[in-house]
């Protein structure tokens, strides 16, 4: 069965973004692009994606994830920062499910496929279908809060960067509850420190 793993690139105090985040600025300012060092400033680009330019160990992590994730689940803030990224994901034909109050009249047309869904339940249960036997990736800071409240995420991979923001769009809302963990990997890069867990039921 698919596994619905949250994966997301932060700074040590725990934020995904800056406090400005739009569309013209999707990292929020305060240098907050350098929360994806680890994916995007190595020297070479990376073979499926020259999008990507990870090095060392890095590489390694973004293998994981061309090879398999089969979906992404993700918020509708994320995906109108991004403009549905144009209709193509950056891993080629990745199916996409969002989870939003109101689906978007437009939908750009690229190599993604794209469905909106209003419940975080059904959200899940349709990335599950789409990615078959390969695992669902979750992203955004409301998508992951909601899933982990409803128990329904699997594993966490964060990407710690060596940054501090000290404000902005934070990914685990404080109060959020008790939520064990298990350690399943952790593995230190220059650009970041990757650390994955199963989330204890």
């Amino acid at each position: 069965m698919s596994k619905v793993v949250i994966e997301m690139s932060l700074s040590l105090d725990g934020f995904i973004a800056g406090p400005n985040d739009m569309p013209d600025q999707p990292f929020g300012g305060r240098n907050a692009q350098r929360l994806h060092d680890w994916l995007l400033v190595g020297p070479e680009p990376y073979k499926e994606n020259a999008f990507f330019r990870p090095e060392g160990k890095n590489r390694e992590f973004v293998d994981a994830l061309f090879h398999t994730t089969g979906a992404l689940l993700t918020g509708r803030r994320t995906y109108d920062l991004v403009n549905g990224w144009n209709g193509s994901h950056p891993i080629p034909g990745l199916p996409v499910v969002v989870l939003t109050h109101e689906p978007p009249a437009d939908v750009p047309k690229g190599k993604s496929s794209f469905a909106f869904h209003t419940n975080v339940r059904e959200a899940v249960d349709a990335a599950k279908i789409l990615a078959k036997e390969k695992a669902v990736m979750v992203h955004g800071a409301s998508t992951t809060q909601q899933l982990l409240a409803a128990g329904l995420a699997d594993e966490l991979r964060v990407h710690i960067a060596p940054l501090l923001l000290g404000d902005g769009r934070r990914l685990f809302e404080r109060g959020a509850g008790d939520l064990p963990l298990e350690m399943i990997e952790t593995i230190a890069t220059p650009q970041a420190v990757h650390i994955h867990y199963r989330i204890c039921p």
